[in-house]
């Protein structure tokens, strides 16, 4: 278990966790509206992700604990010669709104610059996706906007990319707090 003392453990996802976070993934108005995806995932296709999580090494996906399973969060295309990663993340429906997103990310990107030696996580966000602003609270900065970059809900849409850097994270005041 990887916990920095923001409130909420991350832990490898495994089999046991296959059903929920397929439940969870298939909320259109919660979470996969912000998600790259277009449709409802197939069971057989979420099966499939799992297994390239357990394999694939530039992969790391966690459940989010707070006595109980809570959300996914993790870095993709981690790329270890840059020492750069992309950030996923969402909280399951139900555990929306109740502060779980901010402790989320501080631990996983803690976990990310100080264990990966990573340099640079980044992510992008959606027009009007309310984490945006969760985002930018915990110091990252917006890069720049891709216009009319996606096709959702037959329109549209710019995407947002979001970045920290290590320098960025070191001098955060979450992550001065744990000095």
């Amino acid at each position: 278990m990887i916990d920095f003392g923001y409130g909420v453990t991350l832990g490898r996802l495994n089999k046991h966790h296959i059903d929920l976070t397929y439940e969870w993934r298939n909320h259109y108005r919660e979470v996969w509206k912000w998600c790259r995806q277009h449709d409802a995932l197939e069971p057989i296709k979420h099966e499939k992700w799992f297994e390239k999580i357990a394999m694939d090494p530039t992969i790391e996906m966690y459940g989010i604990f707070d006595g109980e399973l809570i959300g996914v969060c993790g870095l993709t295309d981690i790329d270890r010669l840059a020492q750069r990663a992309e950030f996923s993340l969402y909280i399951a429906p139900e555990h929306q709104g109740k502060g779980f997103a901010q402790p989320s990310l501080t631990t996983l990107f803690s976990h990310g610059f100080m264990n990966h030696n990573l340099n640079l996580i980044w992510g992008e966000t959606f027009d009007d996706n309310h984490a945006h602003e969760i985002f930018l609270k915990i110091g990252m900065k917006h890069e720049g906007t891709r216009r009319q970059f996606y096709f959702k809900e037959g329109k549209y849409i710019d995407a947002h990319l979001i970045s920290m850097t290590r320098q960025e994270f070191e001098e955060t005041p979450w992550k001065q707090s744990q000095l």
